[in-house]
């Protein structure tokens, strides 16, 4: 099976939940995020798939995706089972309430009304128990028919455990148009040669977000926009001890927090925690965590925080992010290397100060990981047909332009990149053109998000979070919290089957 074609460039999500936890916790306070579990739009994750949040609504991610933001109490499941009839559809989401308004009040009747003799039947299930619904119901005999990974899992577990339908025949018979997608997303849900998802948002990548009022506060140039001449690591760490100030304590304001994404940190070393038979497969018995290139990427975030001083500590961490504030919008982070979601979450929550974006610095690279989210047809589909028309609806130019007007998240259509650039150049204080050379860079020089491409990553992330957490805290130094990473993961891997 292999689960990329062509090239694995591409486009998806950190809030990772395992692999991506931030120095700052801010994953964990993150309204969106492409995948994982979110109440809005939010892509999926970096280790476990983040559980992001909707785009402008209140309250993180998708596949390692950060959780969503907390509630006084778990909302319940909504909707009715699928009942297996022909002229129905059982469309299953996550909870949040700029997505499940947009699905309601505007995705639905705009189908319907096209297609009467349709009927969706939606199904709206919180982060944490999006798997279990979903597993639950093809066991039972009555599968959903439309999804996307929202849950711990990501498009490659559905794929290898048969849950997921060919959109090829259905693509070929109805002569549908790949043309009109961004370049390489099509491809990144294509198995063997057959398309097995339809890409329904991007995250333009793991970008560096900056305040820019900090920044002219401490009389520092901007970031560049262009990812072929960004800043060195060394102009990246002096500029996090320019705005830094009162480190180690609470009150304080500080420079710099750079995902804990292990995928991405191997790049930054140089290197690649997987081996090429993961991105081709899905599936592999080893890794490389423990390799001299990945040590690098990790040893730079780790001297972040205990030898630069320009990151907190997970205990400041704790505290910058009490009443789940997060440190960025309260302006007691400056600079944050995270997921694209946060596009859409800064646009509707950050009104006091000026918020803007830039390339991410090079250590020995500066490739990041971009999240791309699916619709996914079931294989069990009782119609499948119908199913198909709906997801075909869905990443239309009219159904994306909806979804992009409702939520903020970036589309995956070609045509509607120009609107969504439109919609942030006031909130960032940046140029269109400025804008387009930061996100079109993201996605040259990004590589999709793992924890949608390898079975199984949910466990992955979670022997690797198991160790790396005592890294982070500063009671394991990275050598040898990879070694014992990499013995963790590589038992996991071996039972993977």
């Amino acid at each position: 099976m292999t689960l990329l074609s062509g090239s694995t460039r591409a486009t998806r999500r950190d809030l990772l939940k395992g692999a991506g936890a931030l120095t700052l916790g801010i994953a964990s306070i993150s309204l969106l995020a492409a995948c994982g579990g979110g109440a809005a739009p939010a892509p999926t994750s970096a280790a476990a798939t983040p559980a992001p949040q909707g785009a402008t609504g209140a309250a993180p991610a998708a596949t390692p995706t950060p959780q969503p933001q907390a509630a006084a109490a778990t909302p319940a499941a909504q909707g009715n089972p699928p009942s297996g009839k022909k002229g129905e559809v059982s469309w299953l989401v996550r909870t949040g309430p700029v997505e499940n308004k947009w699905e309601k009040e505007v995705a639905i009747p705009a189908f319907q009304k096209a297609n009467p003799d349709i009927k969706i039947n939606l199904i709206i299930v919180p982060w944490d128990q999006f798997d279990p619904k979903l597993f639950t119901l093809f066991a039972g005999g009555t599968p959903v028919d439309v999804w996307s990974h929202w849950g711990r899992s990501g498009f490659a577990d559905y794929v290898h455990k048969g849950m997921v339908a060919d959109l090829t025949p259905h693509i070929n018979s109805s002569n549908y148009d790949l043309s009109g997608f961004a370049p390489g997303v099509v491809d990144i849900y294509k198995v063997n040669g057959k398309y097995m998802g339809m890409p329904l948002l991007t995250t333009f990548g793991t970008p560096l977000f900056y305040n820019a009022n900090l920044f002219q506060q401490a009389n520092i140039d901007p970031p560049p926009v262009d990812w072929k001449s960004p800043w060195s690591w060394e102009q990246f760490v002096e500029a996090g001890k320019k705005l830094t100030k009162d480190y180690g304590t609470p009150t304080g304001t500080y420079g710099i927090s750079y995902t804990q994404n292990i995928q991405q940190l191997a790049y930054l070393g140089g290197g690649d925690a997987f081996l090429p038979e993961h991105y081709q497969t899905g599936l592999a018995k080893t890794t490389k965590l423990d390799s001299p290139e990945v040590l690098a990427g990790v040893e730079a975030v780790y001297n972040l925080i205990y030898k630069d001083k320009v990151s907190p500590t997970p205990q400041l961490s704790s505290a910058l992010s009490s009443g789940n504030v997060d440190p960025f919008r309260a302006q007691k982070l400056a600079i944050t290397v995270d997921g694209g979601w946060q596009y859409w979450n800064y646009k509707p929550q950050i009104h006091d100060f000026k918020w803007a974006v830039g390339a991410d610095p090079k250590l020995q690279t500066n490739k990041n990981v971009t999240y791309t989210d699916p619709w996914m047809l079931s294989s069990k589909s009782a119609d499948p047909e119908s199913a198909w028309k709906f997801i075909a609806y869905l990443v239309s130019e009219e159904g994306q332009t909806a979804y992009i007007t409702a939520t903020g998240t970036p589309p995956t259509r070609t045509k509607l990149i120009d609107k969504w650039l439109d919609d942030f150049t006031g909130p960032t204080g940046m140029s269109k053109e400025q804008l387009q050379k930061v996100t079109s860079g993201a996605l040259e020089n990004g590589v999709e998000s793992v924890n949608h491409l390898f079975v199984g990553y949910d466990e992955i992330s979670k022997a690797i979070d198991q160790v790396m957490g005592d890294v982070w805290a500063g009671k394991k130094t990275p050598k040898e919290g990879l070694a014992a990473a990499k013995a963790q993961v590589d038992v996991v891997l071996a039972s993977i089957k």
